[in-house]
């Protein structure tokens, strides 16, 4: 007899500990929604306040970034980070809406499952995507509508040519920011894309600066990369170059053997994390970033 009462006492404090666990968990879910609210409520505010109608007006690529890099650098436990990173950016699409609605365009020429499995996780599911037929005509939508996104592979064939060419001029779209921010063996939605937007109302400084330039002589890979930069995309003459924010770019130019230089976006450094592969400039390393 006292066997099955030590069983029955076993299976009765299992079954305390838990509801006393499931509480827990209610109780969380109910903060985690306490603190929806309340941020929902601050986005009002800040509506009023500074009013963020206009095109191009709610996005802060780079205060996204630090928000991040401390998520990053706080997160803990057996949650994998990327889901945490899908969350984050989902309630960031939702409230940044509230701000100044906005649609995605999606560059569907290469990748088309990848792309929009990508636009899906930094989006979140609430907002529309619209399918166009490659880079170009992503940056021709995003330009018509004045308020869209785009999403654009950063490895393209070579019939779509210079297509940068087409972002930076006045008041014209241009790149924002690079997907994955984070990288990390394993992480889904790992498709290089840039996001590209209207011409920002209040761009935070960047991390990076990226050109269309044309090579008039010689091969200028060495002198870019002297400067701590890059070339992420070529099509004959045309150079698709990433560099250092404040990197005297004409002084270069005259060493690299470059010229028609046109800003046309900017970035914030991402962050890798552990065994991935990861170009050096685009990307810092965990500990380089300062985040453990």
């Amino acid at each position: 007899m006292a066997s099955t009462d030590t069983k029955i006492s076993a299976t009765e404090a299992d079954a305390a500990t838990l509801a006393s666990i499931r509480q827990t968990i209610d109780e969380l879910d109910v903060e985690m929604h306490r603190c929806l609210i309340e941020r929902g409520t601050a986005i009002g505010t800040l509506i009023k306040v500074k009013g963020t109608s206009r095109p191009g007006a709610a996005f802060r690529p780079g205060r996204e970034a630090d928000m991040m890099r401390r998520l990053v650098a706080r997160h803990r436990g057996a949650l994998p980070l990327w889901t945490v990173e899908h969350i984050w950016r989902e309630i960031i699409t939702t409230f940044t809406r509230m701000q100044a609605p906005f649609d995605v365009a999606i560059d569907q020429g290469v990748a088309r499952d990848a792309i929009r499995d990508t636009a899906r996780f930094l989006f979140g599911f609430t907002v529309a995507l619209h399918g166009q037929p490659d880079a170009s005509a992503t940056i021709n939508h995003i330009r018509e509508s004045g308020t869209d996104l785009g999403l654009v592979s950063l490895d393209q064939p070579a019939e779509a040519g210079a297509w940068w060419r087409a972002l930076g001029r006045s008041t014209g779209p241009r790149i924002m920011a690079l997907s994955p921010y984070i990288r990390i063996a394993g992480r889904p939605a790992d498709h290089a894309s840039f996001v590209i937007a209207p011409e920002l109302a209040d761009p935070t400084p960047p991390d990076l600066e990226l050109f269309a330039v044309t090579v008039i002589s010689g091969d200028p890979a060495a002198a870019i990369a002297a400067a701590g930069g890059t070339i992420l995309a070529e099509a004959g003459a045309e150079q698709l170059v990433v560099l250092p924010h404040g990197t005297a770019v004409a002084a270069l130019a005259a060493r690299a053997g470059f010229d028609d230089i046109s800003l046309v976006g900017a970035l914030s450094r991402g962050i890798a994390i552990g065994d991935t592969d990861a170009n050096p400039v685009l990307y810092q390393r965990l500990d380089e970033a300062g985040v453990s």
